[in-house]
């Protein structure tokens, strides 16, 4: 008895070193390959270790209940201790080190992990959540965002439309953003702004802290150093470097817009997300001949119209959630 607690905690010290890496500790070693027996307990003790540290993840959610879709009003964020983790993790696998009966609660974990968790903000509002490996994730409106960890290729994976600012958490397992047109993202632990709508032409990633790689279909790749803006054209298919200020792109967490000679047609797209308004034009072409250039704060609709009255020659027409735009006679 005396010899299985001992080779129980060798067992403990190496999971929480690191479950993925190979044995280093001669005891451990010698134990695991004394008999056949030994090497299939040893690899069901990581398969328990990596099942509960996924469990330990998820208890960060305050309920389940708030990846059905999150109010702008109502930010749910609740964060578990180092300390108290790791002594959730040692005293589970203590437990099953000890109980060897109980591999169906492993199954019950890693189905859960399996399934994706939605997130979706609807228009007209912003969110902010932490995901169940700690990443924090700020919402634009009109984002929807899907979770999930993938226990085989051992990847943390999210599925993304919108817009969002990410805060990844670190861990040895990648975190990877699958976006349109078959263009990914990969991280480690960093912080960046990712802008992917369905209705815009490209998608731009802002990088703030770290680094990420994006890859397209053709397994072309672009690595981002802080500062650094990368542009995805649906079009073309291409990806190449922004020459833009990366604060502008994370202005909308701080309830500004900036515009550099942007075109009415792209600022009133934005409206329509924030506000979650319809917003039309008398004549098509006056939305791309029109451009603007300064900082728009985002307060009422109509102050924002009543803005850009100010430095254009249109006028507007609001009726509840339809806005009707035209060029001044």
């Amino acid at each position: 008895m005396d010899e299985e607690k001992n080779i129980g905690k060798h067992i403990v010290e190496h999971l929480q070193d690191n479950s993925d890496a190979e044995i280093t500790d001669p005891v451990l070693q010698t134990w695991a390959e004394t008999s056949a027996e030994n090497k299939q307990d040893l690899f069901e003790y990581t398969r328990i270790w990596d099942g509960v540290s996924e469990l330990a993840q998820r208890n960060k959610f305050s309920s389940s209940k708030a990846w059905e879709k999150v109010d702008s009003s109502i930010k749910k964020r609740s964060i578990i201790s180092e300390r108290y983790k790791i002594s959730l993790l040692s005293a589970a696998a203590a437990f099953f080190l000890i109980l060897f009966g109980f591999s169906f609660y492993f199954y019950w974990v890693s189905g859960n992990t399996e399934e994706p968790l939605q997130l979706v903000t609807e228009l007209g509002s912003r969110s902010e959540a932490t995901l169940p490996d700690g990443t924090i994730v700020k919402l634009n409106a009109g984002s929807e965002l899907a979770y999930r960890y993938d226990r085989h290729k051992k990847i943390r994976s999210v599925q993304f439309t919108g817009e969002g600012y990410f805060e990844v958490e670190k861990n040895r397992k990648p975190f990877v953003v699958q976006l349109q047109n078959g263009l990914t993202l990969k991280v480690l632990g960093t912080k960046f702004n990712l802008s992917a709508y369905p209705d815009d032409a490209i998608i731009k990633t802002t990088l703030t802290e770290g680094k990420v790689e994006l890859q397209d279909s053709k397994g072309e790749k672009l690595i981002l150093a802080p500062g650094e803006i990368a542009s995805f054209s649906k079009k073309t298919g291409e990806l190449s470097y922004l020459e833009e200020a990366p604060s502008r792109n994370l202005s909308w967490m701080e309830k500004r817009l900036y515009m550099d000679n942007m075109s009415m047609a792209e600022v009133c797209r934005i409206l329509e997300r924030w506000y979650d308004v319809e917003i039309k034009f008398a004549e098509k072409e006056m939305a791309e001949r029109i451009h603007y250039t300064g900082t728009l704060w985002e307060k009422t609709i109509y102050d924002v119209f009543e803005a850009l009255d100010g430095i254009s020659e249109i006028e507007y027409k609001i009726e509840g959630r339809n806005i009707v735009v035209s060029e001044k006679k």
